[in-house]
């Protein structure tokens, strides 16, 4: 009898045949397996991984491959079958999948073989993001299962379909500009650029550039014409970050570009048309700004068209060990470090803390504990002295005299130029004090929020 090429009998199935591990990781697809996900890898049909995203069950949830084939090896169960929904990037396909397990070389691997009945049952769909794709990104995005953050899925969800503009507010540190992301990436607008300005970092000429562009020999330096960062931003969403430092002169230019979706080069008097959604944001109480003259009614009711209020970790301790596990294992990804979680007592120390920095506090906190610890668990002294012995400052000579003790230097001083004289050291304890928040650092070293970020920038902070 003939020797049969079983692969030959695999590349010519009218299914998918599809074998990887329980890592996702792909070994081995078949031709009609690669033009059927052909649509997730550009032009090249072939998949490193799948997609933890892929499927779906036809009860608009993700279906979580991974625990799936866990659950088969540890209750010895060897076959399964689903009908599944399968997200092809420009559509979804109806699909009957059926999985077994074996081993090889010691290896366990899975069996796919997916057959495609769209045709069959006449249900193809094709909204995007109707079996739950959207919770499953923003599960990603922002993280936390607390109802505030529940909620702030559902806003961000709400925003991105349609095409206002959005306020974004909240303290220093909530995961304002995650938000502006996830809006931007579950958009129509999302094959177009998002475009981020911090406008607190520059001054109103240098953010009037920024914004606008300008044309050459506008003013010295400008050797070329240069677009700004609406045009940049053209088709796709533009990102003002802390728009409540803007000044009451670039106010009105922004309120002329919401009114006539036209803007003008510095030293140019030819409007160009320009099509961006702009989402701001801001730690400010806008409304009092309003009525302390220094921020324009007009343009905050222009801008503040849908609001998203991004809740303070204080308000969600029980998000705590969530957002830890996350950036444990962020850390374990980029360092290589095997660090396996909190001990008890840090974990406690972390849920006793109020977070004035919120979740960049958190963050920066254990990216300051990997430097330190040792074996595979965080301890309380790997955690920054901040968190573990919050200071309580009476003044600002308080906390310098502190830093000057600390470091057997003097405390920071000015210039006869009104200039900050501090070290990186002395900056970085101030820092740590506030939880890392620039806007009560700067207050308690007697400097503008640009002057610490222009310190933060030269220390390569």
């Amino acid at each position: 009898m003939a020797k049969i090429d079983f692969s030959k009998m695999a590349e010519a199935m009218p299914s998918g045949v599809v074998v990887i591990d329980r890592e996702l990781r792909v070994f081995y697809m078949n031709p009609f397996a690669g033009k059927l996900l052909g649509h997730l890898s550009g032009s090249k049909p072939e998949l490193k991984e799948l997609p933890a995203d892929l499927f779906y069950n036809t009860d608009n949830q993700i279906f979580d491959m991974t625990t799936c084939m866990q659950q088969m090896i540890t209750s010895g169960k060897r076959l399964f079958h689903k009908t599944l929904v399968l997200n092809i990037g420009f559509g979804e396909r109806m699909v009957f999948m059926s999985a077994s397990s074996f081993e090889q070389r010691g290896k366990r691997l899975f069996l796919l073989v997916i057959s495609d009945i769209s045709d069959e049952m006449d249900c193809i769909v094709n909204t995007q993001g109707v079996y739950g794709r959207k919770s499953f990104f923003l599960s990603k995005k922002i993280i936390g299962d607390h109802e505030k953050i529940r909620n702030i899925h559902r806003m961000i969800t709400l925003a991105a379909e349609s095409n206002v503009n959005v306020m974004v507010c909240g303290e220093s540190g909530t995961g304002k500009e995650l938000v502006a992301e996830a809006i931007h990436e579950l958009s129509d607008r999302n094959k177009k650029p998002l475009i981020k300005v911090n406008c607190s970092a520059l001054s109103e000429t240098l953010l009037e550039s920024e914004l606008f562009g300008h044309v050459k020999g506008a003013f010295t330096g400008a050797i070329k014409d240069k677009p700004g960062k609406f045009e940049e931003a053209q088709g796709g969403t533009i990102f003002l970050d802390e728009i409540g430092e803007v000044s009451p002169a670039i106010q009105v230019k922004l309120l002329r570009v919401i009114q006539e979706k036209t803007i003008e080069r510095v030293g140019e008097n030819r409007p160009r048309l320009i099509d961006m959604r702009i989402i701001a944001a801001t730690n400010k109480d806008l409304r009092k700004l309003i009525s302390n003259n220094s921020f324009r009614e007009d343009l905050f009711y222009r801008l503040n068209v849908f609001s998203i209020i991004m809740p303070s970790l204080r308000e969600r301790s029980l998000d705590i060990p969530i957002l830890a596990d996350h950036f444990i294992r962020q850390l374990v990804h980029s360092t290589g470090k095997q660090v396996k979680g909190l001990s008890r007592e840090a974990l406690r120390v972390m849920m006793d803390h109020d977070w004035p920095g919120n979740v960049r506090e958190m963050q920066n906190a254990l990216e300051h504990a990997f430097v330190l610890v040792q074996g595979n668990t965080i301890e309380v002294e790997d955690l920054p002295a901040s968190i573990t012995k919050p200071a309580s400052l009476e003044s600002v000579s308080d906390k310098t005299q502190m830093i000057a003790d600390a470091n057997e230097s003097p405390p920071p001083q000015k210039t006869r130029g009104g200039r900050l004289k501090i070290s990186k050291q002395e900056l970085i304890e101030v820092l740590e004090t506030h939880g890392w928040n620039q806007t009560k650092t700067a207050e308690t070293l007697g400097i503008s929020r640009v002057a610490l970020w222009k310190k933060m920038k030269k220390f390569d902070l």
